[in-house]
């Protein structure tokens, strides 16, 4: 994780440095007033159902079958988001309506678990799964008036969300007392998302807003493992696309 935040960090850093110097003399736009920012914000997190596939290549002492399916389905509760950004308002605005701006966001969404299936079986699932984002975001506030109160913005962004996956399950047999398998690691991947939201301009300085996206997190690793009666053993690597959907509210202070 902290190899990954190391390489984001700088790229959107420098990201922000070339952004900030670009003129106004790109086609269909006009001068507007730039400026730096920070924001924060909390809402709550919907992930999408994640389904894990993979093929059982069991150490000893493992239960299953080399070669036989590793599919797990999970499903997951609504749960905490929240995050911070530093931005930079462009100098420019394009057709005197859309007023670009950039920034450099740090994000973090937790989500339970509320069920799941393996192999299509019938298992009590519990755990958690969490993803920290960095993601570099450009968005487009849409002004049509100078002493406009209440702005609408739509964009997106490009990053790395980085999982934690923790997910037991065992069988719904009235015999297990411990989680017979579990899903657990940590993995990197490329990670994007698209915006809707709208700002109030409280002050000059001080702005509210609200905003839903919706993301996705690709190529995400994880280790079926057996750990029945304190075993910790492996029984297959599994892969999924993770996807959800966002709502905030937060506040952002300009410079």
């Amino acid at each position: 994780m902290k190899t990954a935040l190391r390489r984001a960090l700088p790229a959107g850093m420098l990201a922000l440095a070339i952004a900030a110097p670009v003129s106004a003399q790109l086609p269909g736009s006009s001068p507007a007033e730039p400026g730096f920012y920070v924001s924060g914000f909390v809402g709550g997190g919907f992930p999408g159902e994640a389904d894990f596939e993979g093929i059982q290549a069991p150490d000893p002492g493992s239960p299953g079958l080399a070669g036989d399916p590793a599919n797990v389905d999970v499903e997951f509760d609504s749960d905490i988001y929240f995050g911070g950004a530093v931005g930079y308002q462009l100098p420019f605005q394009f057709f005197n309506l859309v007023h670009p701006r950039i920034e450099l966001e740090v994000s973090y969404v937790e989500a339970g678990v509320s069920g799941g299936s393996t192999n299509g079986g019938n298992q009590t699932f519990l755990g958690d799964q969490s993803a920290l984002f960095v993601f570099f975001n450009q968005y487009g506030d849409l002004k049509w008036r100078d002493d406009q109160l209440i702005i609408p913005y739509f964009g997106g962004g490009l990053g790395v969300g980085i999982v934690d996956t923790n997910v037991p399950y065992f069988p719904n047999n009235g015999i297990a007392t411990a989680p017979t398998f579990a899903l657990t690691g940590e993995d990197t991947g490329l990670a994007g998302h698209s915006a809707i939201g709208v700002t109030f301009k409280a002050t000059e300085r001080l702005e509210v807003y609200a905003e839903g996206r919706y993301y996705n997190i690709f190529g995400i690793d994880a280790e079926r493992r057996f750990v029945a009666g304190g075993a910790d053993i492996f029984n297959a690597d599994v892969d999924d696309r993770l996807d959800g959907f966002t709502a905030s509210a937060g506040a952002r202070f300009r410079f």
